[in-house]
């Protein structure tokens, strides 16, 4: 037994010397040679060797060749494809002797490597085995057994300190990958495929990774299998499904998440979108089953988003067109928290509302000329700071900057808002509300909203107003339009109205500082900002009353009279409610009471004096009556207008002109 296994160590000894001296004898311009032709063979593509050549035997058999060029696609122009300062092939043994199309590893150095997709969506990866004369293929000589293609592998390629530009004729778009390393794992050309990128992409870090399910189809042009990873900066994107190496078609579920606003998408020429806070500005997460089509458009499914964590679900479609993409959403969400979105960043104020009035922090409509398209959306709980919505539904379309939002309806402070909301971008902004406001609780609803506290109660509102500006102040201070208001029972805090009426102290507040009633409407005309009405009309317990006045919308204050009327004793005193909406100043009006008593008091002289006048002009009609019946001869009664007295005057001339012919 001993001597057997002395005898097969001698043997296996004498093997190993006998292939390391065969590899010494073997030169390395035979390896180059197969190498080259090898490659050749498989790609239909020229490669020349300006450089050294060399073997090696350690740690694995092959040759390491400088100055390596690889010739471009016929139709790519005569930039080589790739330029490489060295490659260095290993391969199995039986490689030397043209056995196996096999390389173990194939290690790039310095590499220039151009991927171009030409107008007609040719690739100049797109290999083949060259083709005769006339379109032919080789063949086999007569007599000759044809040989299939042998199999193509490499177990595993590197590239290191490179360059990679990829050119696309189609889209007119050239991105640049500088300091790549790369490893590519291709065991078998029609089996699965590995692959790792890290590179600088203007100036942004990238890595890639990436599984092939068939290296073949894919790089053929077929849909094929594939997991991919891309991680820039705060943006990881994955995929995993069916893709080919036309970035412009593929599908399977897509997930990103981001915390840099999608920053990777300025590296490579794109404008990522400019997201509110709120709405995905410091972290955007997408889960979706996507397809993007030959034609470029994007649809999502099953979808997720996360948006500042806001989640929605629902469906997406994207369409490109020419001036902007077209997108079609239909989204829901359980609740969304969109109070960052109604912060100007500046002591909590919201984008509507400042401390000292309506905010003048300009609005930017920038983002409605992103896109054209439609939203529909459907909530639960919507909070906008200190404001909360308990339901939304909503349809949203924007054609060309101008948006038309119409609420089917909006829930909140126990009752619906229903209308449209028109949000024109055009030309500098306006914006116009058709809306009706039915059962809202005017407390919460007017301080959240209006900063003013006074009035509570359920009411309904029909609201028609335009306004134009570039903020909110400066779209108060020009609506113009209309609206009416309708409450039923109610409270207005702060005023006793018929405590001031019976006190006439317009310092008197009275118990609660309240008025109840049963039932106030007024309407208002809207122009420049300013609300005029004169049609108030209040009903109450202990009291009626009506008013006119204005409303400064821009300006937030009140100027308004109201004319209540004690139910019982029927004593009016005006009350004067002016200042500042949040905190008017409310007082009986006792001048305009004064100058109506003085109204009065003339008015009742100017009567006594006209019936004093009266009285003396019919004493004296009635003298003159008197003298002229006498005159007359008449009965004064008979006078009783011109008719009467001209008649009477004929009989008196006709009777003296008789009694004068007659000689009487």
């Amino acid at each position: 037994m001993r001597g057997l296994v002395r005898a097969g160590m001698a043997l296996i000894a004498v093997i190993v010397v006998a292939v390391v001296a065969l590899v010494l004898l073997v030169p390395a311009e035979r390896i180059a040679r197969f190498a080259v032709e090898r490659f050749e063979a498989e790609t239909g593509r020229a490669m020349t060797i300006d450089g050294d050549v060399g073997a090696t035997l350690w740690p694995r058999l092959g040759v390491r060749a400088e100055d390596v060029t690889v010739a471009n696609a016929d139709w790519a122009g005569e930039t080589p494809m790739l330029t490489a300062d060295a490659i260095e092939v290993g391969v199995p043994l039986a490689a030397v002797f043209g056995r196996v199309l096999r390389i173990e590893t194939l290690e790039i150095e310095g590499a220039v490597l151009v991927l171009e997709r030409g107008a007609d969506g040719r690739g100049n990866w797109e290999f083949g085995r060259p083709a005769m004369p006339g379109g032919a293929t080789p063949s086999a000589t007569p007599g000759q057994a044809t040989l299939a293609p042998k199999p193509f592998g490499i177990d595993r390629a590197t590239i290191t300190g490179s360059d990679i530009t990829w050119v696309d004729q189609r889209a007119d778009r050239t991105v640049r990958l500088r300091a790549v390393d790369a490893a590519l794992a291709l065991p078998d050309a029609d089996g699965p495929a590995e692959i790792t990128i890290s590179a600088l992409l203007a100036g942004q870090a990238v890595t890639v990774a990436g599984k092939i399910a068939q290296a073949r189809d894919f790089l053929g042009g077929a849909l094929t299998p594939v997991t991919l990873t891309l991680e820039a900066g705060g943006t990881r994107v994955s995929l995993d499904g069916r893709a080919d190496l036309d970035p412009t078609a593929w599908e399977g579920r897509l997930s990103v998440a981001s915390t840099d606003r999608l920053a990777v998408l300025r590296a490579l020429g794109l404008t990522p979108p400019d997201l509110p806070q709120g709405l995905g500005r410091g972290r955007l997460g997408l889960d979706a089953t996507a397809t993007l089509a030959p034609a470029g458009s994007l649809h999502l499914r099953d979808m997720a988003l996360d948006l500042d964590g806001n989640r929605l679900t629902g469906a997406v479609d994207l369409v490109p067109g020419g001036e902007r993409p077209t997108i079609t959403a239909t989204l829901a969400a359980d609740d969304l928290d969109l109070t960052p979105l109604s912060r100007e960043g500046q002591g909590g104020e919201t984008a509507i509302v400042a401390e000292t009035g309506w905010a003048r922090e300009a609005f930017d409509v920038s983002g409605l000329f992103l896109a054209d398209g439609s939203l529909t959306l459907t909530t639960g709980a919507v909070q906008l700071g200190d404001a909360t919505l308990d339901e939304l539904r909503l349809r949203a379309t924007v054609d060309q900057g101008r948006a038309v939002i119409t609420l089917q309806p909006l829930v909140a402070y126990g009752g619906t808002v229903t209308g449209d909301v028109v949000v024109n971008g055009r030309g500098g902004l306006s914006a116009r509300a058709d809306l009706d406001l039915n059962g809202l609780q005017m407390a919460p609803f007017l301080t959240e909203f209006a900063d003013f506290d006074r009035l509570v109660g359920q009411a309904d509102a029909s609201i028609s107003l335009l306004g134009v500006g570039d903020t909110s102040a400066d779209l108060m201070a020009s609506l113009d339009g209309g609206l009416t208001f309708r409450m039923g029972q109610g409270e207005i805090l702060g005023l006793d109205v018929a405590g001031m009426i019976r006190n006439l102290d317009p310092n008197f507040r009275g118990e609660g500082q309240k008025t109840v009633i049963d039932g106030m409407s007024v309407s208002f005309s809207v122009a420049d900002g300013v609300a005029r009405s004169d049609d108030l009309a209040l009903d109450a317990p202990l009291l009626t009353a009506t008013g006119e006045g204005s409303v400064d919308l821009g300006a937030r204050t009140l100027s308004y009279r109201l004319m209540p009327t004690l139910r019982a004793g029927g004593i009016t005193v005006p009350v004067l409610i002016e200042g500042p909406w949040s905190d008017p100043r409310i007082r009986p009006d006792l001048e305009f009471l004064a100058r109506q008593e003085l109204e009065i008091e003339r008015a009742e002289l100017e009567a006594r004096a006209r019936a004093e006048a009266d009285a003396a002009r019919a004493r004296a009609e009635s003298q003159a009556r008197d003298r002229l019946a006498e005159e007359l001869e008449v009965a004064p009664e008979i006078l009783t207008d011109r008719g009467a007295l001209e008649d009477a005057i004929r009989d008196r001339v006709e009777e003296q002109l008789l009694d004068l012919l007659l000689g009487r």
